[in-house]
């Protein structure tokens, strides 16, 4: 049976270690998946800006093409000639391609050609000095590309291409088309969504392990209460038994003892021996009565009673045990609250605690017994101890409530 049960609770820890391994490889694959889905929108964010502007230094080249034929106007100032030729051309690129703006310049930022209506003609466009480094690029005869720009919270992809003189040495003015990039705050969108729900699924896994934890030590302490209560059972039942059978002879004994001492002991002259019988008869059924208090798992009867005044019996039914064994006995005991407890189960527990003491100290060991009030979270509670001199146990702690559990040789 021991066997069984001991399987039984290493079953229920390898159960809660493969849950475990569960939680944290499904922390970890959560993790992974928030991780993964997040590099792949960042992936497709830098793909399609890169694609975006691939397509715009490619048209803004081929626009260029077409108004190379009026560069010579533009490097003699004669714009003006061919002013609204070239704002047709612009135009027209910009519905083709469905672009945001495109802009003819010169090298000062100022406008020569607009697709827009709310730029004319020698106005600056001051907002390109953010993409200086593009614009010089152009300048010096290379079509570029600038990175992401945000203007009053709208996003922007531009490239540059130069227009260069007839004899293609000179840049006598760079194109500037301009896309609207609005479309990649839907990715931030995600990416945001993403965090968020990764932080929401770790917390979620987090608290259904820790409840998942909860449920298995609760059903780890269950099992082991369960099978303290079938030995305890197991016990009361042996114990009832047992106890039949051994006091019916020790009644047999102590009576034919009482016989005996009627019979031949002397009133004048009593003879010791005849008293030792009966006592050891009343010794073993004190046993007797403590083995089946023990085992028999019985209800408290908390009363109204001086607990200075139980502890106080149970040290003097102890006093020749301390000293004999040469124990010097330290009480503590400030003065208390009333407290309700049930007066046998504390004596039989105090008894236990002190004897345990008593027997595992040499001579001249210290044994105190201390009592005092404690509050904690606004309620009054009555702590007592019982500490000693003695050698110790290495064992767990909760040993101690095992039934016969002792560490003597």
């Amino acid at each position: 049976m021991a066997n069984a049960e001991d399987l039984d609770l290493r079953l229920l820890k390898q159960r809660k270690l493969l849950v475990t391994g569960v939680v944290v490889l499904t922390i970890l694959v959560l993790i992974g998946l928030n991780f993964g889905s997040w590099i792949f929108l960042q992936k497709i964010g830098d793909f399609l800006e890169e694609e975006l502007g691939q397509r715009l230094r490619a048209v803004a080249v081929l626009t260029t093409r077409t108004l190379s034929d009026y560069a010579s106007y533009i490097e003699s100032g004669q714009v003006d000639l061919v002013l609204p030729s070239l704002t047709e051309i612009i135009k027209q690129i910009h519905r083709e391609n469905q672009l945001q703006g495109v802009f003819l310049v010169d090298e000062m930022y100022q406008v020569l050609a607009s697709s827009q209506e709310v730029f004319h003609a020698g106005d600056k466009l001051t907002f390109l000095e953010e993409d200086s480094e593009s614009f010089l690029q152009a300048l010096a005869g290379f079509p570029a590309v600038s990175p992401m720009l945000i203007i009053e919270g709208h996003r922007f992809k531009s490239a540059y291409a130069p227009v260069m003189d007839p004899l293609g040495k000179e840049v006598v003015a760079v194109l500037v088309i301009q896309a609207s990039a609005d479309f990649f705050n839907l990715l931030r969108v995600y990416k945001r969504g993403l965090i968020v729900l990764g932080i929401g699924s770790l917390g979620v896994a987090v608290v259904f392990s820790l409840v998942l934890f909860w449920a298995i030590s609760l059903l780890m302490k269950t099992h082991e209460s369960l099978r303290r209560a079938e030995r305890l059972a197991a016990m009361g039942q042996m114990a009832a038994t047992v106890a039949h059978e051994i006091r019916n002879p020790l009644g047999i004994i102590k009576s034919t003892a009482d016989v005996l001492k009627s019979k031949y002991d002397s009133r004048d002259n009593p003879d010791e021996l005849f008293e030792f019988i009966p006592s050891e008869v009343r010794r073993l059924n004190r046993l007797v009565s403590d083995f089946l208090t023990f085992a028999r798992d019985r209800d408290l009867e908390p009363n109204a009673i001086d607990l200075l005044s139980t502890i106080g019996k149970s040290l003097n039914s102890l006093e020749d045990e301390i000293q004999q064994s040469h124990v010097q006995l330290i009480k503590e005991l400030e003065p208390l609250p009333p407290v309700s407890h049930d007066e046998d189960a504390l004596n039989q527990v105090l008894l236990n605690l002190v004897l345990n003491a008593i027997q595992s100290m040499n001579d001249n060991g210290k044994l105190w017994v201390r009592a005092r009030p404690e509050t904690r979270r606004g309620k009054t509670f009555v702590r007592v101890e019982v500490e000693d001199t003695g050698c110790g146990f290495e064992d767990p702690p909760e040993k101690i409530f095992e039934p016969f559990y002792t560490t003597k040789t």
